[in-house]
C-alpha cells in the first residue's frame, strides 16, 4: 500500500482513466483506506498485490481507482508549483 488517506495524488497521463476523468483537474484526495483487489504469486513464487482507493476529484469521488494508476504529490512537487 503506497497512500494514506488524506494524501494528495494525480492520476498518471499514460493511463486510459486519464481520459474518462470528468473533473477539470487530475489532482485528487484518497479519501478511503487501501482495498486489496487482487492477489497473485508468480511461477517464480513472488508474490504481487494490487490495492486500490476511492479518490476525490473536483468534488466527485471514485470508487476502486488502481493505486498503479495514482502518483503521490510530494514536498517537492508543492515546491514547484510556488
Amino acid at each position: 500500500m503506497r497512500f494514506e488517506r488524506g494524501d494528495l495524488v494525480m492520476l498518471k497521463a499514460d493511463t486510459t482513466i486519464y481520459y474518462s476523468l470528468e473533473a477539470a483537474s487530475n489532482v485528487g484526495i484518497v479519501v478511503s483506506t487501501a482495498v486489496l483487489m487482487y492477489a497473485h504469486t508468480t511461477p517464480k513464487g513472488e508474490k504481487l498485490k494490487f490495492y486500490a482507493y476511492d479518490v476525490m476529484f473536483d468534488g466527485r469521488t471514485y470508487k476502486n481507482v488502481p493505486e498503479e494508476v495514482l502518483r503521490g504529490l510530494k514536498n517537492e512537487d508543492e515546491e514547484n508549483i510556488k
